[in-house]
């Protein structure tokens, strides 16, 4: 009764002034006034972000209907993930190499080909190599996200730009969760259930087509004169930690390992506890992205009001409650409900999470530091989600939620050590 009261008054006092037109208003402002290869950055990472829904909604379904297993399944969505492990390594490399401009074309080639080759071609030897390929890939697009929007904000802007990146990718997400999950429907009417989810797989990945354009656009000379300050020793990763990455990178390690046992298996786990359509699936994922996308207009408001730590750790403990709902499914409504709440909350702290990251290095290794933080991150989530397939089919498809629970809670301790008693991060605005 005393922390219902006490957020109470927190949000009223600190959140009245609070509208959703200057809330919009903010949201198309910092688009607006950021800088022309922020612009077309972010229009990559809403082409990014569609495929992505695609991938979350209907591969592990198209793998469940052509008669793969849990364990199957975990493998092959694992193989994915530890290649986003893998390329987050190398990234570094292949930007030495051919420079940002030519590694992001080379990056978003390689996920078409790739994407194309294991939802086409059956044969799971295929499938496992091009899944790690389009893992190596997509990592060089994303280790170089929280960089390149760092290197045009300041200490003012720079949550907006997050913010403003993480609320597009949720726009695409949950435009593509509805999209997706309807279309497979449609699809199978003609020929099958089959025919319907690989139909709408390919259907997603001729937008990173449209992403190569984009890509076209931006200039990064200046930035391959940075990079190029970082070599890629073994030996430049271990310098750049220090204390307080060391701890955060362990943070990010509970937190990739307890995604990684949940969230590919998201749909299945829809699909397979509530015995419904893939149309539903999609509505309730859509339904779930949606909140994401209000909650990321939210972040620069609420995390100027409450400080970025406080927010980071508010919305991420008050996610566990209905990620432990999600457990115990009550039908159709109930799910979409704590499906809501748990992916509004707790993706909320990611944009917020990354740009603090940053401070934690100089400007000159923050690729470097991006690098390890995503190696980190896929590793476990490679991890985990190998494990979720095994603990699904061996003890329950309840059991991952739990571990994750746990797994979610010591994160918190970790990102108040790191972050919690440097007044940067605390101050509000």
């Amino acid at each position: 009764m005393y922390m219902k009261c006490m957020l109470a008054h927190t949000f009223d006092n600190k959140f009245k002034e609070m509208n959703f037109v200057g809330i919009f208003k903010e949201f198309f402002g910092i688009i607006r006034n950021a800088n022309k290869n922020v612009q077309w950055f972010m229009s990559c990472i809403f082409m990014n972000g569609l495929i992505m829904s695609a991938l979350s909604v209907m591969l592990g379904i198209y793998y469940k209907n052509i008669g793969f297993s849990e364990v199957i399944i975990g493998n092959l969505l694992s193989v994915r993930t530890l290649g986003n492990s893998i390329g987050a390594f190398f990234a570094i490399m292949l930007v030495q190499t051919f420079g940002n401009k030519k590694s992001l074309l080379i990056s978003f080639s390689t996920m078409i080909i790739s994407g194309l080759c294991f939802v086409n071609i059956t044969y799971l030897p295929i499938m496992q190599a091009t899944s790690f390929l389009f893992g190596v890939a997509q990592a060089v697009f994303v280790v170089m996200q929280a960089p390149f929007y760092k290197k045009y904000s300041d200490d003012e802007t720079v949550v907006g730009i997050f913010s403003a990146s993480f609320v597009l990718n949720n726009i695409a997400m949950f435009t593509g969760s509805f999209l997706f999950g309807k279309l497979s429907d449609v699809f199978a009417s003609f020929s099958g259930i089959v025919f319907g989810s690989r139909s709408v797989l390919n259907l997603g990945f001729c937008f990173l087509i449209l992403a190569l354009f984009s890509l076209s656009k931006i200039k990064f000379e200046s930035e391959v004169k940075d990079e190029k300050s970082s070599s890629n020793k073994i030996k430049d990763y271990l310098k750049v930690l220090n204390h307080d990455s060391v701890l955060y990178m362990v943070k990010t390690a509970f937190i990739g390992l307890g995604a990684g046992l949940i969230v590919p298996f998201f749909s299945v786990y829809i699909k397979h506890s509530l015995n419904v359509s893939d149309s539903v699936v999609g509505s309730i994922m859509a339904f779930a992205q949606f909140g994401t996308v209000i909650g990321g207009l939210l972040i620069p408001i609420l995390s100027r009001k409450l400080g970025r730590v406080k927010f980071v750790l508010i919305c991420q403990l008050m996610s566990i409650p209905f990620l432990i709902s999600i457990s115990f499914p009550q039908g159709a409504f109930v799910m979409a409900v704590s499906f809501f709440f748990r992916n509004t909350l707790m993706n909320m702290a990611n944009p917020v999470l990354s740009s603090m990251a940053m401070d934690l290095v100089e400007e000159k290794d923050r690729t470097l530091m991006s690098s390890i933080f995503s190696l980190t991150d896929n590793l476990f989530r490679a991890l985990g989600t190998q494990a979720g397939g095994i603990i699904m089919m061996a003890i329950s498809y309840n059991m991952p939620y739990y571990i994750t629970v746990v797994l979610y809670l010591m994160s918190a301790i970790l990102i108040y050590f790191v972050f919690g008693k440097n007044e940067k991060f605390n101050k509000l605005r």
